[in-house]
């Protein structure tokens, strides 16, 4: 049964915790001390810890723990107040996960789960390397005795036989781990594969579709929309209010009606702006798809699944783990992601970041493959644009190694989508912004769909998840997300709103209230945030003047040389 600590967790969160956990079948503890002392006698498997990373608090723990052998294989998970950036800094401190405060439990549990997984084979490791030791000490005492007794031939042959012994046991031992270190590392892929890709079933799909659906409904709350909505019937009461009051009520109430009648007429006039980019640009916002496969960097060997069930599912052994081999295999094993990005010529140049482009670009634990066994690779790359039926095979031309910035090129079809415009000026703080992207990729985009049409796609589909991309185009139901808020900081090498966004939204346009580009979308969030990140698009000015000398030399060739 595996152990967990609750280390200074709230007392209300630890108490719904440890019940919750210990229905899970975990062996759960609160110990008041949170130290090395602690988790020597408790000998826990993971530590649950609260913390505010902003303030550090988490630091000395978690270097003693981790810089402890005794204590270092413990998984630790932090439980952190804030967002992305306070999550990136408790992984830079030394947490083997974080998750942001408030959480769903279902993810507690499935990252927990996740922790668990990994952690299991190393364990194995450990005791077969002990007990490996513990043999040899054992060998060596017989044959330093056997040497000191200087025995006749015949016990000689005994030393040789120990000695022979010894050099069989630290090659299987050798062997072993490297079995173990294998299986470790594929592990941690086949996670990614039943996170990002695993679409089997129609059960699964719906089901998706569902989770995708609730969690956007929640995430746009704050929606200019809903805004209005609330607003407006603030303004109805006050109005009722109004007509009943008198004196010194009679003004406040006044007062209260004209704010509110201002923040009326200004979202009003944010939403009339974003409906005309919408309008205006919409169909240049493409949803760029990635698929990443892994080779070993030794042999160059595809990373592969041994094999497929009759249910079309990987095979696993008698604990359940996925048989993953480098020789021979049935399927590979593929990294499905997701971005956002925009044409910004004639000539088929589309705008977005890098890590879209490399999803492994500064973003080890978006793909966490160990990189000294086993290489990323692309394998296909497509843009999918609103109302066309097909995808367009995407190319890169350049990548920025100094800011978040990749551009690529498609083929565009003779109908091509409209470019946008650039605005070459510097952002204004407290303007308006427009985002349009793909946030949560192609689960967003399903969250949309209504269950009958979810029902006929997930038919068609079969059981891959390129085949349900397929369908979406095919059906022309790819249509990006348009989310609308206001600058606040403009920095020279960012710019910081509060236009909703999350994964899958990562390059995707910023617009400005005269329709025009400010900014490429590059936060990568596990969920909706009020502070997110584009970097200007006067960073991008060199990839831009390549793409327009691109095309200017393309309009001057002959259609015959295009």
């Amino acid at each position: 049964m595996p152990k967990i600590l609750l280390f200074r967790v709230a007392h209300d969160l630890s108490a719904s915790l440890m019940s919750e956990l210990s229905r899970a079948g975990y062996d759960v503890a609160a110990p008041e001390s949170a130290d090395v002392r602690t988790v020597l006698q408790q000998q826990p498997d993971l530590i649950l810890l609260q913390t505010d990373v902003r303030t550090l608090d988490c630091c000395g723990l978690l270097t003693q723990l981790k810089g402890n052998e005794a204590t270092a294989p413990v998984k630790i998970m932090l439980l952190a107040d804030g967002g992305p950036l306070e999550r990136s800094r408790a992984l830079d401190l030394g947490a083997d996960d974080v998750l942001s405060i408030p959480f769903e439990r279902v993810e507690l549990f499935a990252r927990i789960r996740a922790q668990l997984r990994e952690k299991a084979p190393d364990d194995r490791l450990r005791l077969e390397v002990l007990d490996a030791k513990r043999k040899e000490l054992e060998a060596e005492a017989a044959l330093a005795a056997l040497v000191t007794q200087k025995e006749t031939g015949k016990k000689r042959w005994i030393v040789l036989a120990v000695v022979a012994a010894l050099a069989v046991l630290g090659l299987s031992v050798a062997v072993r781990n490297a079995q173990v270190s294998r299986k470790s590392n594929a592990n941690l892929v086949m996670q990614l594969e039943s996170l990002h890709s695993q679409i089997l079933t129609q059960d699964q799909l719906l089901e998706r579709a569902q989770k995708s659906r609730e969690a956007q409904n929640q995430e746009l709350s704050a929606s200019v929309s809903k805004q209005l909505e609330e607003l407006r019937a603030e303004s109805a009461d006050l109005r009722r209010q109004i007509s009943t009051s008198s004196g010194a009520s009679l003004a406040d109430l006044d007062s209260r009606l004209k704010q509110t009648a201002s923040r009326i007429g200004k979202l009003e006039t944010d939403a009339r702006i974003a409906e005309e980019i919408v309008l205006d640009y919409s169909n240049s916002v493409c949803l760029i798809y990635v698929i990443v496969g892994f080779r070993d960097k030794k042999s160059g060997a595809r990373l592969m699944f041994s094999g497929i069930d009759a249910n079309g599912n990987p095979l696993a052994d008698n604990k359940g783990n996925v048989i993953l081999t480098t020789e021979g295999g049935s399927r590979p094993v593929y990294l499905h992601v997701f971005g956002s990005g925009f044409l910004i010529d004639t000539a088929g140049h589309i705008l977005t970041n890098h890590h879209v482009l490399q999803p492994w670009w500064h973003n080890a634990q978006g793909v966490p493959v160990p990189s000294d066994t086993f290489e990323p690779t692309i394998e296909w790359m497509w843009a999918y644009f609103p109302g066309y039926d097909t995808p367009m095979p995407l190319r890169v031309r350049s990548l920025s190694e100094d800011f978040d910035l990749g551009l690529a090129s498609v083929d565009l079809p003779q109908s091509r989508p409209r470019p946008v415009a650039i605005n070459q000026q510097a952002a204004i703080s407290g303007s308006p912004v427009v985002l349009i992207g793909y946030p949560t990729g192609v689960e967003g985009i399903l969250a949309r769909i209504d269950e009958p049409t979810l029902k006929q796609i997930a038919r068609a589909a079969g059981n891959s998840t390129e085949g349900l991309v397929q369908e979406l185009a095919r059906r022309k139901l790819i249509r990006p997300l348009v989310t609308q808020g206001h600058l606040g900081v403009v920095a020279p090498d960012q710019l910081v709103y509060d236009a909703q966004t999350t994964h899958g939204g990562s390059g995707g346009p910023v617009f400005d209230a005269s329709g025009k580009v400010i900014g490429v979308n590059f936060a990568i969030l596990s969920d909706f945030s009020g502070s997110n990140f584009a970097v200007p698009i006067l960073r991008a000015a060199g990839m831009l003047e390549a793409s327009k000398r691109h095309v200017d030399a393309d309009l001057g060739q002959p259609r015959s040389a295009r």
